[in-house]
């Protein structure tokens, strides 16, 4: 009887702890927030080329030698900000990772650019953090743009 308690007690305290599917919060196409992009990218002369993922970049050095794949690890310093230009991170110093452990907006669009290489991207908000946001940082179904300077490909 008290294993069967015991057992009880264990899948509610587990059922109670469980995370909760927030179904307040409905993903969004790049689509629906081109207008939105598009606008940012005329009010800050970012002269921008649309890929087919819906990203707005520009490429302002293509630098030379090696192009970043999924595979590769990169040095990069940039400036992540939301489109009413609240600041959400900047480097100080350079930051190295492998690109596969960037947002997929990142995978994507890295590759136009070469070492040394300069872009600016807006990335809309499925191609970054989508539905979750990050808590107390960046909004859900926030598009975000990026002033990324890639210092090295490895």
């Amino acid at each position: 009887m008290k294993i069967i308690l015991l057992l009880c007690f264990g899948a509610i305290f587990f059922l109670s702890c469980k995370k909760k599917n927030d179904s307040a919060c409905t993903p969004v196409t790049a689509d629906t927030e081109a207008s939105q992009i598009a606008a940012f990218c005329d009010a800050n002369n970012i002269s921008y080329t649309v890929d087919s993922n819906g990203i707005y970049y520009q490429v302002i050095d293509k630098g030379s030698g090696m192009t970043p794949n999924i595979n590769s690890k990169i040095t990069v310093t940039y400036t992540a900000s939301t489109l009413d230009g609240v600041i959400v991170e900047q480097t100080s110093t350079p930051v190295s990772m492998p690109l596969s452990e960037f947002i997929e907006g990142w995978r994507l669009a890295l590759p136009y650019i070469q070492k040394g290489g300069h872009i600016k991207m807006v990335i809309p908000s499925l191609l970054a953090y989508g539905c979750t946001g990050i808590p107390d940082r960046i909004a859900p179904n926030t598009p975000l743009y990026y002033d990324v300077v890639l210092l090295n490909v490895e």
